[in-house]
């Protein structure tokens, strides 16, 4: 369900995959994610679709670009999920760490690893082979998180991002970066966008503004409803107007999500 206009904007251009530069998205560029399973609405009017790397077949992507979409692919470039099939190329006593809070069957990664960055080198072959116009890597500030049990730092995120930005530049895709706020005046130059999660709900929003200062999206989600997940019922005015009021809102690419990140959507 969704509060949007169902039909499919028909003033985009067609995209041509990974067989030009990179895409480079400009600020105010509208979005759509779903990660919760694979993607069975392509109907909300919005430019970009980010969809799980994983979940998405070459033929969804395809079809969405053939509608004019840009589809962005998601994976964790910072976690070990157990559920991934290429989970046990990872090594247990060198690549991971501690469990992320709140997700038990995640763990850290050591990302100054080589195999844990071999992995990635074929996650992103992956996502060029299925035709991904970007990729979201989450998960890249586990220098934040104290139970990553790594000793990660900052720099340790800001050089993991230097490589996978050059991977991803390499094929042909582009990259965002994942929340990480703190890093982002040493990563901005690397990304061609920012995914932030409840930057309104922490008013921490100015944190992100250079990215739209650059012209660079910052592809942005609230949580009003908190962990329901009712997709009959909107948010109400007043947190509609919390989630999407703010000094620089416009500048913004900002939804209204379910925190389990399934298809509902609410635009501002």
């Amino acid at each position: 369900m969704s509060d949007t206009d169902k039909s499919p904007p028909s003033a985009l251009i067609a995209s041509k995959g990974n067989n030009t530069a990179f895409w480079k998205p400009t600020a105010g560029t509208t979005w759509q994610i779903e990660l919760l399973y694979t993607l069975n609405d392509t109907s909300v009017n919005v430019e970009v679709y980010d969809i799980d790397l994983f979940n998405s077949g070459a033929d969804l992507i395809s079809s969405l670009q053939k509608e004019g979409r840009k589809v962005i692919c998601y994976f964790s470039a910072g976690s070990w999920e157990n559920w991934r099939p290429d989970a046990d190329k990872f090594n247990n006593s060198t690549d991971l760490g501690g469990t992320l809070n709140g997700w038990p069957n995640e763990k850290w990664l050591n990302i100054s690893s080589e195999n844990v960055r071999s992995i990635m080198k074929t996650r992103l072959d992956m996502a060029k082979d299925k035709g991904c116009d970007g990729v979201d890597p989450d998960n890249v500030d586990g220098y934040n998180n104290e139970e990553n049990d790594l000793g990660l730092t900052k720099q340790d995120s800001i050089n993991y991002l230097g490589f996978l930005a050059a991977e991803a530049h390499s094929r042909n895709m582009s990259i965002g970066l994942k929340n990480a706020g703190e890093i982002i005046d040493s990563v901005i130059d690397n990304m061609q966008w920012s995914v932030n999660e409840q930057c309104a709900q922490f008013n921490e929003c100015d944190t992100f503004s250079p990215f739209t200062d650059a012209n660079k999206p910052v592809f942005h989600i609230e949580y009003p409803k908190g962990t329901d997940t009712d997709n009959n019922a909107l948010v109400t005015t007043a947190q509609k107007n919390a989630a999407c009021n703010f000094k620089g809102s416009k500048n913004f690419s900002t939804i209204i999500k379910n925190m389990n990140l399934d298809n509902w959507i609410q635009l501002c």
